[in-house]
């Protein structure tokens, strides 16, 4: 059994001790207050060392150019015109959400934990129009939210300097026990410092010494303001593609923040979407990215400086987490997507608990701009809607369908205290997940079932795998409650055509060249189905009915997704409906003109979109058991996401 010592042993930045090596990163759960509060609570019980917290609304990120007065009775919102920071009304009110921030910072404090208020200006990477311009070193727009900025006057650059200094002072009289500039994620501190963003000809532009100013100045600026009262540390890229920072640069910029005060240099890296010259290297890495890209930039800094190191990026799992700090290659380690979909995660694994652990899949849906949530924690964010009582009458659950759905509602009514079956007439628990598992490289789906299968057990589920339900069987059964998670299937097709499950699991029947029909789905099952055919060697034609597939992905899957198929060859077909297969050609329609098309050599069509729910049990179980429930994809067909905060919604609200 690991004792994971070198992540239990605290660590000393600056002067405050941290009590474990590992940091819960600054991010953006988007949650009200009282959420907010518990969300962090949960998570500084868990073991972490460290909390970060983005302290930009307080003032930083607001800096009016253009016409336009402030009004007081709209001062708040993100679409009006805000106060200066430096105006005498613009320090009030900003001074006024100190109070607010003091709670955040106590509610990990009282845990013993860190709290480290991050200054952040996004710059020209800004992801909400407030109807302003937006700002930056050059005229260089933004590669995701394509904003052309207006390049700072010399001006400028002082005011938003002192702005920083300002809210670092806010953050004294908050609380926080730390400060970190944020030079990272594309953000207005790597814009400065990065070739491929700054074009300037002034002190502030092409020599990397130049590019070093505005972050040099601010460091100086902040330690100034703040009298070393709490320490300072950095957040920077650790790297960039071909045509921008080098490793050289990255790591004599990190040595020479250090030189001018910063108590420890934290490496992550990549940007919003990834796309920096290409599609690339986004900072919330999808799953098919692997652990730690970060890791070898984090060693080169750690080598070139005598302050602490921290890494972050797709570092969800304690063992690897370990590994890199027992090695030498970083002081610390950040982490939030483990935390989010387990908040006791170090805790456990310190305790020898591992096998419990609710693990990160990778997929994603935690972060991008929406409230926090998560495929295998439902009650993140929602802690206190979800705190689940014990029963006060014990039932017989019987829950049909061992899909995500299905089998969180049978383990959350189980932990309550009912008595529940769950039966499923596949082999296997998962439904259409036990096939990802096998196939899909866009999450760790594998990890969740493996997982699921020890929680079920230990909670006393007893699973019956090959068991049909029809109305007899539950009949004979006699339970109180029944469950129907029978999920969704995909309707009868002709010849040479067939749905996405059935292609995923036996491709072989499909010749060479493969049209991937997605139809009107704007999610992942066409790219899954093509990424995995694509892999494989299959000549794929990907059609979409939309502008283009798999538009609502978020875009750090989506777009490293499309790299892959550029790289292989998939022919990418939008606005393009599959009509049918004749002879070797598929005929299409334009999904906006509705004019013809045709598209020659093509093996065998796979349809990847029109599932139906499979619920027809419910009906007939209305005359055999007292209460029926349909859930998940039986309700309507989803994501992963929703099915399962419908079986535990179910399971721990109204069981």
């Amino acid at each position: 059994m690991a004792n994971y010592s070198h992540l239990q042993e605290p660590i000393a930045i600056g002067g405050v001790i941290a009590p474990s090596r590992v940091m819960m990163t600054t991010h953006g759960p988007r949650l009200a207050q009282a959420r907010y509060v518990r969300y962090l609570e949960e998570r500084a019980k868990g073991g972490i060392g460290l909390a970060g917290f983005n302290l930009g609304p307080m003032g930083l990120m607001q800096f009016p150019l253009g016409p336009g007065k402030p009004h007081p009775g709209h001062a708040g919102a993100i679409d009006t015109v805000p106060y200066h920071p430096l105006t005498k009304e613009g320090r009030t009110f900003y001074d006024a959400m100190i109070p607010a921030l003091r709670e955040q910072s106590d509610a990990v404090k009282k845990h013993g934990v860190l709290s480290i208020a991050q200054l952040y200006h996004p710059g020209v990477a800004q992801h909400t129009d407030v109807l302003q311009p937006v700002v930056g070193p050059s005229v260089v727009p933004d590669e995701y939210e394509h904003h052309v900025p207006h390049e700072m006057t010399g001006e400028e650059i002082a005011d938003l300097i002192e702005t920083y200094a300002v809210c670092a002072q806010r953050a004294v009289a908050s609380g926080f026990s730390g400060i970190e500039l944020h030079a990272a994620h594309g953000y207005i501190g790597q814009q400065f410092l990065s070739p491929v963003m700054n074009k300037r000809s002034d002190k502030y532009g092409g020599s990397l010494e130049n590019r070093m100013r505005f972050l040099l100045e601010t460091a100086a600026a902040v330690r100034e303001a703040i009298k070393d009262e709490i320490p300072v540390g950095l957040r920077m890229t650790g790297w960039e593609p071909e045509g921008g920072l080098t490793e050289k640069e990255i790591v004599e910029t990190a040595r020479r923040m250090a030189g001018a005060g910063m108590a420890y240099i934290s490496i992550s890296g990549g940007t919003y979407s990834g796309r920096m010259l290409g599609a690339n290297r986004p900072y919330v890495a999808p799953a098919f990215v692997g652990n730690g890209p970060n890791v070898p930039a984090a060693a080169a800094v750690k080598k070139a400086v005598d302050v602490p190191v921290m890494v972050a990026g797709n570092i969800a799992d304690v063992a690897y987490a370990e590994s890199v700090v027992a090695e030498g290659k970083a002081d610390i380690v950040g982490m939030v997507r483990g935390l989010i979909a387990d908040p006791k995660i170090l805790v456990k694994a310190f305790n020898g608990q591992e096998n419990q652990i609710t693990p990160c899949i990778g997929c994603n849906e935690c972060h991008y701009g929406v409230t926090v949530r998560c495929s295998v924690n439902p009650a993140v964010g929602q802690e206190a809607a979800f705190e689940a009582a014990p029963v006060i009458k014990t039932k017989n659950v019987l829950v049909i369908g061992a899909g995500p759905a299905g089998m969180e509602c049978a383990l959350s009514a189980a932990r309550r205290g009912h008595h529940v079956t769950l039966a499923d007439r596949s082999p296997g628990l998962g439904g259409m997940l036990s096939l990802l598992a096998r196939t899909s490289e866009q999450s760790r789906f594998g990890d969740y079932l493996t997982y699921m299968k020890r929680v079920l057990d230990e909670a006393s589920v007893d699973v019956k795998l090959n068991t049909s339900v029809d109305a007899e069987y539950v009949k004979w059964l006699a339970p109180d409650v029944a469950v129907v998670a029978t999920g969704a299937t995909y309707e009868a097709l002709p010849e040479r055509t067939v749905n996405a499950a059935v292609a995923l699991e036996s491709p072989k029947q499909l010749g060479v060249r493969v049209a991937v029909a997605g139809g009107l789905d704007d999610h992942l099952p066409s790219l899954v189905v093509a990424d995995y055919l694509s892999r494989h060697g299959y000549r794929v034609t990907l059609l979409s009915e939309n502008p283009l597939p798999g538009q609502t992905v978020e875009p750090a899957s989506l777009y490293m997704m499309l790299r892959r198929f550029a790289e292989r060859g998939v022919d990418l077909r939008p606005l393009t409906a599959a009509v049918k297969l004749e002879d070797g050609n598929l005929l299409t329609r334009n999904s906006f003109s509705n004019a013809p098309g045709r598209i020659e050599g093509i093996d065998s069509l796979v349809v990847a979109d029109g599932r139906k729910p499979v619920n027809g049990l419910a009906a007939q179980l209305k005359d055999v058991v007292g209460k029926v429930h349909v859930i998940g994809d039986a309700l309507a067909p989803r994501r992963m996401l929703h099915a399962t905060i419908d079986g535990v919604r179910l399971g721990q609200t109204e069981l």
